[in-house]
């Protein structure tokens, strides 16, 4: 017998199928693409038909798991661990900033549909590193009943990768939103702002190393910091790109004065 969560989740599987089934259709694919996901034909939008397929995948998955465990019942929950007794569930300890990093990387995802195409690939990237690490979290927080050797365990899975990812996020988030404030501004506001924000981030850094704050001060600041530059690229992108005259338009003028010249001087010789 089903449970309340499964046939939820399995109705809202269902219309999201036929939801991106009919959505492929109206915008230009064909039977056969939509069924095969692409493989053969058409699927007509791409986005939205990606959105509507990801959201059937994902109660589809969900749907399962609650099925298995038939909605956390105690019994089935004992039967799975293989004790007479529920095992105890240990709460998290640990503060998680994990949904609101998800949903900055929603928002970038939005951005780079309206706006630019780089904030669609920083908030598909934002959103990959929030998966990993959120679920890392959540299994590490229940791993044991103690939380010191919790923390010790995820330390330990991901601290090897953790760093690196975190660290390349983040200076690709500073490295875009500092892009296109310089692409906004004129050449010699690209100078004074490159050098206020670098002004910024080396005294920040600086009073941070001599100061004994908190980690978590630490950490407020930093986030602090890539707001501020991120949000003024959004407000960059939105302004648009200057116009940027290189060598190449000096090369064309030249190229076209000396066709001119070339063309005169072809005139005076046929009229002699």
């Amino acid at each position: 017998m089903f449970t309340w969560g499964p046939k939820y989740l399995i109705g809202l599987s269902v219309m999201a199928w036929i939801s991106a089934l009919a959505y492929g259709l109206i915008t230009g694919g064909d039977i056969v693409g939509v069924l095969s996901y692409g493989f053969k034909g058409g699927v007509g939008d791409h986005l939205g038909y990606t959105l509507l397929q990801a959201l059937f995948a994902v109660t589809a998955v969900l749907s399962g798991v609650l099925f298995t465990n038939r909605d956390g019942e105690s019994e089935t929950l004992a039967k799975i661990a293989g004790t007479e007794v529920v095992p105890e569930v240990t709460a998290p300890t640990a503060p998680s900033y994990w949904g609101a990093l998800a949903a900055a990387g929603v928002a970038c995802l939005m951005l780079g549909v309206a706006i630019s195409s780089v904030f669609l690939y920083l908030g598909i990237a934002v959103i990959l590193v929030v998966a990993i690490e959120w679920l890392s979290l959540a299994w590490s927080d229940r791993a044991t009943g103690d939380p010191e050797t919790n923390s010790a365990i995820k330390d330990r899975l991901l601290g090897p990768i953790e760093i690196p990812m975190l660290g390349s996020l983040g200076i690709a988030a500073m490295m875009i939103g500092i892009s296109r404030i310089f692409l906004a501004v004129s050449k010699i506001g690209a100078v004074v702002a490159g050098g206020i924000i670098a002004t910024v981030i080396f005294g920040t850094a600086v009073a941070l190393a001599q100061t004994d704050a908190p980690r978590k001060f630490i950490s407020a600041a930093v986030a602090g910091l890539a707001v501020m530059v991120i949000g003024g690229g959004v407000v960059g992108a939105i302004a648009g790109e200057r116009d940027v005259h290189g060598h190449d338009d000096d090369h064309s003028e030249e190229d076209d004065h000396s066709e001119d010249g070339e063309s005169t001087e072809e005139g005076l010789l046929i009229n002699e």
